[in-house]
């Protein structure tokens, strides 16, 4: 008789123990659709970025602005050009940004008209020999725009009261267009000051920014965006966001910039890069990014909810086919492809709740018409409800994420290791 039991007992041992094993299997194979589906968001978001490539083709590209200079070409065939910078540099502007379609997907692009004043004067690093080395009278105002296919309008220039259409010159500033004019040195020669006003109407996409030439630069920049993202080597002063736009202040001195005043030479584009500042107009809804980041949970829900499953069937000594695991496993890998397909067309949010619910709703049915028991199916289903709520939090704190995902993983093997005591895996008895 006791030679019966303990073979009894050694059949649950190799009978759990095989389980077990086929549930770590099942998981492991599980993880090909995964990554099958991963290839499917990674294709999602190519094809989003090549639609907005197209988009801002056409439209206009990022908008970056340097300027205005004078230039003052060298006089002698072996001389180097002359650059000077504004005594002041003011910029205002206010980006009016609005939504292009493209079949599934949505743009941020904007309109705006720019306005650039200050004022010259001969900075004081300039010397009468260096100026006798340029044809000061062949001086040329220049304001550099990265991509002259979104002007509206011909950007005007009033310089010393007189006003002048900007056309396309063949000089280089940086990497982008250059737009000039030509101008009377002889009252900032004769150590005058000389205001200017450049208005330049403009559309782009995603950025616009500027580079700080001016001995003092301020600029203002409002917008109807209420998710921008300051950027470059210089944060604004003041900001202000709201849901119906922002407005932010910058003011920048010459000694915070990593290029003089006067440029006897060509610019260094790694210079001026080095001093730009600007903001991007995000998207709200970044839904590729954040199901990539679900995914990488996958494994881990599909292990605990296996868990789950095993502990109610030994419980309960209801047997469950190894079939039945990949079925639930299926149901589970789905999810993600219903939160992919419906974040393409609802936020992000709203999505992941329905595809919760919807896989939830599935496991719950399928495991209460497996044991015939409706409230161990529903107990069932809290838990994976409380799984992807816990996993949905976890996509919020992103700062977080690391540390209040080891809190709950800790909580998790804890709840694990207290329900797994109480269970006879041998069927031990007296």
């Amino acid at each position: 008789m006791e030679i019966n039991l303990n073979n009894q007992q050694n059949s649950k041992k190799a009978h759990y123990g095989l389980k077990l094993g086929l549930i770590l299997l099942l998981s492991l194979i599980l993880l090909i659709p995964r990554f099958l589906i991963q290839n499917l968001v990674d294709e999602r978001q190519y094809t989003e970025t090549s639609a907005a490539q197209e988009v801002f083709d056409k439209w206009s590209g990022e908008q970056r602005f340097i300027g205005p200079m004078i230039f003052l070409p060298r006089a002698e065939k072996n001389g180097t050009d002359l650059y000077l910078l504004p005594e002041n540099h003011d910029v205002k502007c206010n980006v009016n940004t609005k939504t292009l379609k493209r079949g599934l997907f949505d743009f941020t692009v904007y309109e705006s008209v720019v306005e650039l004043t200050g004022t010259f004067t001969l900075p004081n690093e300039t010397n009468v020999a260096m100026l006798k080395e340029h044809a000061c009278h062949k001086a040329e105002l220049l304001i550099g725009i990265q991509d002259l296919k979104g002007l509206t309008d011909n950007p005007k220039a009033v310089f010393d009261g007189a006003t002048h259409t900007l056309s396309q010159s063949n000089k280089k500033l940086g990497n982008g267009n250059v737009l000039s004019i030509n101008i009377n040195m002889e009252k900032i020669l004769e150590g005058g000051k000389v205001d200017f006003t450049i208005t330049i109407p403009i559309k782009g996409s995603e950025r616009i920014s500027f580079i700080p030439v001016g001995r003092t630069s301020t600029a203002k920049i409002t917008s109807n965006c209420s998710t921008p993202s300051f950027d470059g080597n210089y944060l604004p002063t003041h900001r202000n966001v709201t849901d119906k736009g922002f407005e932010a202040d910058w003011k920048i001195l010459a000694i915070n910039r990593s290029f003089p005043q006067v440029v006897n030479g060509a610019f260094s584009w790694e210079d001026l890069s080095g001093s730009e500042f600007g903001v991007t107009l995000k998207v709200p809804v970044e839904q590729y990014q954040q199901t990539t980041r679900t995914i990488k949970y996958a494994f881990l829900i599909i292990l605990l909810t296996f868990a789950v499953v095993f502990f109610v069937e030994i419980r309960k000594q209801t047997p469950i086919h190894p079939v039945q695991y990949l079925l639930i496993g299926i149901a589970l890998i789905l999810f993600y492809t219903l939160l992919l397909s419906f974040s393409e067309h609802l936020t992000f949010g709203l999505s992941y709740a329905i595809a919760a619910v919807m896989t939830i709703g599935l496991i719950t049915i399928y495991m209460g018409a497996l044991l015939k028991d409706k409230r161990t199916a529903l107990t069932i289903g809290a838990l994976l409800l409380a799984l992807y709520i816990f996993i949905y939090v976890l996509l919020q704190l992103e700062s977080y994420a690391l540390l209040i995902g080891s809190i709950g993983l800790f909580i998790i093997l804890g709840i694990a290791m207290y329900a797994s005591q109480k269970i006879d895996w041998y069927k031990k008895r007296d």
